[in-house]
């Protein structure tokens, strides 16, 4: 079997023991996560996010008493998202983002902004240069765009909420191609429950060419014109397309690219459908990556909690890569047939790289000539064991056997020079690192090494909060 444990690793590589906590100074204690990060002007930069007001936002933005935060959640009304600097050269750090306070709907001044969900360095038609653009996903309203041009210094880009006048709270992925910028909304501030961080009700890619007027227009038609698909979570240029990739918790994840010539909305056509023919176990996609020659996507099914197929998991996660002429291979995963033909695992490892409890490869990255993924596990929240009828007793027993092997704030990362051969890089997180971890939310790679930012259950307050830890040789 080509993958190597982690008692061997490369000699000369990044093992769990060079990798070290950094202090991060300025945050308030609703923060729990880093949704983006981006090597900007020889800098680190770090967006953040708190909880949610009420638990798992299900009170945010409705008419009611129990409207406003909840000290389970972490924090208070007016804490909200900021963006933190750090130059890895003189190890200093500097806040240059703080979410403005305004009157909330019910008057009571809140924190506009929740959580900056993604950023890019892009140079635009109406850009100088290259240019640093995030969106700052709202509490109540909707995303705001902001934009620096130095790494220091933010400024509010025109609009909001892609021009349309509807709940629209946050941005999911951004592309940068041709001149132009390519974002796509999700979430729900109303009505909310856990699944809506996740879906929108406009399931389009939206561009612009001059992001700092304000200028969005879409890019396609909603869903690529199928009512299945309830969001556009990732966006990717490889060789000189844009790959978009869906969530479809009906039939599975669908990967659509266009060339992105002549005026919008563009001609899509679809790559891979069906959650890669596994069906809607492979739901959601959580990464994108390009890396030697083809686009490697990480899939999974989108957790929803004590409801749906989260009482049959653990599913393991899945990954594919892409080539530009559109054939694919399964990299870790289910064998199986497929209108391709068989896939199998090209790596030789079942879903999670072999763990059926890795429930997401959540983040990917290229550092020193490697892919490297995040994960994060199932073990966490263990919604899989409950009423389980159409299991033996031998079965369930083994299921709660195996869920009881849960380590508080375990993660894994993997790497691989090829896509085929993998190496953890740790199994069980940082030694040190709060139990309130559950995944990696956002890997960094720079010049000075490979940053890595878990996501906790809850702010500070609440005994969590967002830690950066730093690899370096």
């Amino acid at each position: 079997m080509p993958v190597r444990a982690v008692a061997e690793p490369t000699v000369g590589k990044l093992r769990a023991e060079d990798f070290s906590e950094l202090e991060i100074p300025y945050l308030n204690p609703s923060i729990r996560t880093s949704q983006s990060m981006a090597w900007f002007a020889d800098r680190v930069i770090l967006g953040t996010g708190r909880s949610p007001l009420g638990f798992l936002g299900r009170f945010t933005g409705q008419e009611s008493p129990r409207r406003g935060a909840h000290t389970s959640t972490g924090g208070s009304d007016q804490d909200g998202a900021q963006i933190l600097s750090f130059d890895p050269v003189s190890e200093v750090w500097t806040k240059i983002y703080d979410s403005p306070v305004l009157p909330g709907k019910d008057g009571t001044p809140r924190a506009r902004d929740r959580s900056i969900r993604a950023s890019l360095v892009c140079q635009t038609l109406a850009d100088d240069a290259p240019t640093l653009y995030l969106g700052a996903g709202s509490l109540e309203a909707q995303v705001t765009f902001l934009r620096s041009e130095d790494g220091q210094t933010i400024e509010e880009c025109g609009g909001a909420g892609f021009n349309l006048d509807a709940d629209v709270p946050s941005a999911r992925a951004m592309a940068c191609l041709h001149g132009r910028l390519f974002c796509t909304p999700t979430g729900r501030n109303y009505g909310r429950g856990m699944y809506d961080d996740n879906i929108t009700d406009f399931p389009i890619v939206f561009t612009a060419t001059d992001p700092r007027s304000g200028n969005w227009v879409a890019a396609s038609e909603p869903g690529f014109g199928e009512a299945e698909n309830l969001s556009i979570n990732e966006l990717a240029v490889f060789e000189d397309h844009l790959y978009a990739a869906t969530l479809n918790p009906r039939f599975g994840f669908q990967l659509w690219k266009t060339d992105a010539r002549g005026e919008p909305p563009f001609k899509w056509y679809k790559i891979i459908d069906r959650g890669a023919w596994l069906g809607s176990t492979n739901s959601i996609p959580a990464a994108v990556k390009v890396f030697k020659g083809a686009l490697y996507v990480t899939a999974t099914v989108q957790r929803q909690g004590r409801s749906s197929l989260d009482n049959y998991g653990p599913f393991p996660a899945e990954m594919i890569r892409v080539y530009a002429n559109d054939d694919w291979d399964l990299v870790s995963g289910t064998a199986r047939f497929t209108p391709n033909g068989v896939k199998r695992p090209v790596s030789g490892l079942t879903g999670g790289f072999g763990d059926r409890y890795t429930h997401a490869f959540w983040r990917t990255a290229i550092h020193d000539g490697d892919l490297v993924v995040g994960t994060a596990g199932w073990r966490w929240m263990p919604t899989y064991l409950r009423n389980r009828d159409e299991l033996s007793d031998a079965q369930y027993r083994r299921l709660c056997e195996d869920a009881d092997k849960y380590r508080a704030g375990e993660f894994k990362l993997w790497r691989s020079p090829d896509g085929e051969t993998w190496e953890l890089i740790t199994e069980h997180g940082f030694p040190g690192s709060s139990p309130n971890n559950y995944g990696v939310r956002e890997l960094l790679p720079t010049p000075h090494g490979l940053f890595v930012a878990p996501t906790a259950m809850v702010g500070a307050v609440g005994g969590g909060g967002l830690e950066l830890w730093w690899g370096r040789k």
